[in-house]
């Protein structure tokens, strides 16, 4: 007896921070929506900042979660408005790794994020989250400018 085959939805996952870029990484993510079968998750990371006196600042901390959670929520509503359904979440630590690690967990099949675009010595310097992510991912990243 030949067993049915059922269609394995594709899983994406946006990267989001909130700047400028969001807006183009929710639109990219809402049109992929559309076209294919998926689930989508919203991921934003709080970055590791340890204060000089090496104690963590608990009040720091408990602002950027708020922040995070409110990037999210907007950017959930952003997509329900226009029909697309995902879930979101809020994880601490490098940004680069903790975007590799939580799609490789997670089965993620695409993942969509934004480039801050730096150049020459600034991109040398500071180094490039997209640069790393798509150097370590498992799966195709999509860099949206």
């Amino acid at each position: 007896m030949e067993k049915k085959s059922e269609k394995k939805a594709i899983k994406i996952m946006a990267a989001i921070d909130g700047s400028a870029m969001t807006d183009l990484v929710l639109a990219h993510c809402a049109r992929y929506a559309k076209m294919s079968d998926c689930e989508l998750l919203l991921l934003y990371v709080i970055e590791d900042i340890v204060p000089l006196s090496g104690i963590p600042d608990t009040p720091l901390y408990k602002e950027r979660e708020e922040e995070g959670m409110k990037i999210l929520t907007s950017a959930q509503k952003i997509l329900n408005d226009q029909g697309v359904d995902c879930k979101t979440l809020l994880v601490e630590g490098p940004v680069a790794q903790q975007i590799v690690n939580v799609a490789e967990d997670r089965g993620i099949d695409y993942i969509f994020m934004g480039s801050r675009g730096l150049r020459g010595v600034k991109r040398m310097l500071l180094g490039s989250v997209a640069d790393d992510v798509v150097r370590y991912a498992h799966c195709a990243v999509a860099i949206i400018r």
